[in-house]
């Protein structure tokens, strides 16, 4: 007993308690081991491994290892997972299960594993009407069955045609001869009857599923012919019975042994008219010639090598007179060195047309094809201008008032510009320095919108012309880097101030010869014909004109004044004119015209042209006058320039 006591003591000791809940509670448990007790809820357990195994009807069984070497007690919750659904099928035709768009099986199989819960079934097969309903899956293992009928998806087309025998096809799928019934999918199709000697006949037809339709007899008309139509030359437009066909060459339909009425036109040529008939299901070709309208041209050139072309083909030189077609006409003349002269044109029947053409110089062709104006800034506008002349800068040492710096010498412009029609005005240069003020002269503003921008370097202003050229993607004219002028390009066509050059030609040249006044050769100037300083500017400046009144104390607003015979306003008058040349007095012992001069790349001061409202002596109204600085002035501004194309696009021209 004694023994006994001991041994159960030293089970008790060793022992591993086991504490188990299990749901559902009614499951099966199976413990294989060593050894182990039952003592209530709990369950004492030998040290050793044991097998634990749960199961329930309708569950997932629960299969564990426990070792007690690793613990000294257990405690465990178990929940049986239920067993996925089971559904079975029964449908009409064989059939394609999808649950939750997924596929699953077909319909004549057991489809198991299915997650509990709500789901939506659907059920396809070929030709039938696809079937979807939603389905609750109870799982456990248990067998859940559903009846499905799906319905087709089709119709059924019964057809007789006149004459019988006519072949049928559905959507250009032959499907026999006539009658016949056959089944069609549901939708749209393309019917088409075809039988010898006869036309073809087309029908679409819609069919539902499960709808019978029936065409007891499509009546399909005799053949027509066909008629292959072309003409010499092609292009004619077509009539048949007056009705329009199109352009030869065309395929015509004719109704079968009749008479038709053919009509062919083409300008240039005489009608055609033709009566056309062919038996059922004939086909024909007719190619008819067609009867020129001729009209003379007599085309000249002044250039007795240039070639003459007509439509692209060679005719020969350009001066003779041809026959051509009345119908338009491209007649095109060349000539090495000079632009291609173009026309069109279209003769007249009986009738002479004289065409003369002038070639234009490579040159000169593409100086016409540049804008005559450009207009920036907002009403900022620009003037073209090409004046290929050559012309004396500086004044006669007999002119009245001439300064020594105005030395006569010869220039000629060759190269196409563009000049600005009014100097810059204070809008548009705050587009470039927002907080820029051209300030007052004595409580009379210099500032408002439309007047001349003033109280600016010629830096700054060089400094606006390469913005203005950077907004518009052109290389810049000034090389300016950290503030500093180092030069300019020559070869840009960028922004830049006029030549000194420019602005006298600009300013002065009229009729083949040189003005004094911009209001011609003499003094006094005429009322209001410049903003100068008249009697309004009595307390603003130290002399001022007699009895000249221009009604304005300060600047105008640019353009108050009429325009010079170039369009330009300003030139004389207003304020005076920042220029791009750096200031210097030339020799005048040098005979040779310099071409197109633009100055020294490097020095201290600017050339300065025109008077302004400040200015009433004889030396500063004259156009010749000439001045310099570098630092603004309150009567100073500038207007803008630029070459209208880039140096080496520009063929040197010798002077």
């Amino acid at each position: 007993m004694l023994c006994l006591l001991l041994a159960i003591l030293a089970f008790l000791l060793s022992a591993t308690s086991l504490e188990l809940r299990v749901t559902p509670v009614n499951s099966q448990i199976q413990l294989d081991g060593p050894y182990h007790i039952e003592l209530g809820e709990r369950t004492l357990l030998m040290p050793g491994q044991y097998q634990l195994q749960i199961t329930h009807p309708g569950y997932q069984p629960h299969q564990q290892v426990l070792d007690t070497s690793s613990s000294d007690d257990f405690s465990l919750d178990i929940h049986l997972a239920p067993q996925p659904g089971r559904l079975q099928l029964a449908t009409n035709v064989p059939a394609q299960v999808f649950i939750d768009g997924q596929a699953v099986g077909n319909s004549q199989q057991d489809i198991t594993n299915l997650p509990l819960g709500q789901h939506q079934l659907q059920v396809t097969a070929e030709r039938y009407l696809p079937y979807e309903q939603p389905i609750e899956i109870v799982g456990f293992g248990k067998l859940q069955t559903l009846s499905v009928e799906l319905k087709p998806a089709w119709g059924t087309l019964q057809l007789d045609s006149y004459p019988s025998g006519a072949t049928l096809s559905v959507n250009d799928v032959p499907q026999g001869q006539t009658p016949l019934q056959l089944e069609l999918m549901a939708g749209e199709h393309r019917l088409q009857l075809s039988h010898p000697g006869y036309q073809s006949w087309q029908q679409r037809l819609q069919i539902e599923p499960g709808q019978n339709l029936s065409i007891e007899q499509a009546r399909l008309l005799p053949a027509s012919a066909t008629l292959n139509l072309s003409s010499k030359p092609v292009g004619a437009s077509v009539t048949l019975d007056g009705l329009y066909q199109g352009k030869t060459p065309v395929v015509l339909s004719l109704e079968a042994n009749k008479t038709h009425q053919l009509q062919l036109l083409l300008e240039g040529y005489q009608p055609l008219d033709r009566e056309v008939q062919a038996p059922s299901g004939a086909k024909q070709a007719l190619d008819l010639p067609l009867t020129a309208l001729l009209g003379k041209v007599a085309i000249s050139s002044e250039h007795q090598d240039a070639l003459l072309y007509v439509n692209d083909i060679l005719m020969g030189r350009a001066n003779q007179t041809l026959e051509l077609a009345t119908r338009p006409q491209r007649v095109r003349i060349t000539l090495d060195g000079y632009a291609d002269f173009t026309r069109e044109l279209t003769p007249r029947a009986g009738q002479l047309i004289r065409l003369q053409a002038k070639l234009k110089t490579l040159e000169q062709a593409r100086f016409d094809a540049l804008p005559k104006q450009l207009q920036i800034l907002g009403d900022a506008r620009l003037h073209l201008f090409h004046p290929q002349v050559s012309f004396q800068m500086g004044a006669s040492r007999r002119e009245q008032g001439r300064r020594a710096n105005e030395t006569m010498h010869n220039v000629k412009l060759s190269r196409p510009f563009y000049l600005g029609a009014t100097e810059v005005t204070n809008r548009q240069y705050r587009q470039f320095e927002s907080f820029h003020s051209s300030s007052h002269a004595e409580g009379a503003s210099l500032d408002g919108e439309n007047q001349p921008a003033v109280n600016v370097s010629w830096l700054n202003a060089a400094r606006f012309c390469n913005w203005l050229s950077a907004q518009q993607g052109l290389a810049p004219f000034y090389l300016i880097e950290d503030n500093q002028y180092q030069g300019f390009d020559a070869t840009s066509n960028g922004y830049r101030l006029p030549s000194e050059a420019e602005w006298a030609w600009a300013a002065r040249y009229q009729n083949a010869a040189m003005q004094q006044f911009s209001w011609g050769q003499q003094l006094p100037p005429p009322p209001a014909s410049a903003n100068l300083a008249g009697l309004e500017s009595a307390a603003l400046v130290g002399d001022v004109l007699a009895n000249f009144e221009d009604k304005f104390r300060v600047s105008a607003p640019v353009g108050s004044f009429a325009a010079n015979d170039k369009g330009l306003y300003d030139l004389m008058g207003n304020v005076s004119e920042w220029v791009h040349d750096v200031y210097q007095i030339h020799s005048g012992l040098n005979f040779k015209a310099e071409q197109d001069p633009l100055g020294s790349q490097q020095g201290i001061h600017h050339v300065i042209r025109g008077a302004s409202w400040a200015h009433a002596r004889l030396t500063e109204l004259r156009l010749s006058y000439r001045d310099y600085g570098s630092e603004p002035r309150r009567d100073l501004g500038f207007r803008l320039a630029r070459y209208a194309e880039p140096l080496s696009n520009v063929k040197e021209t010798t002077p």
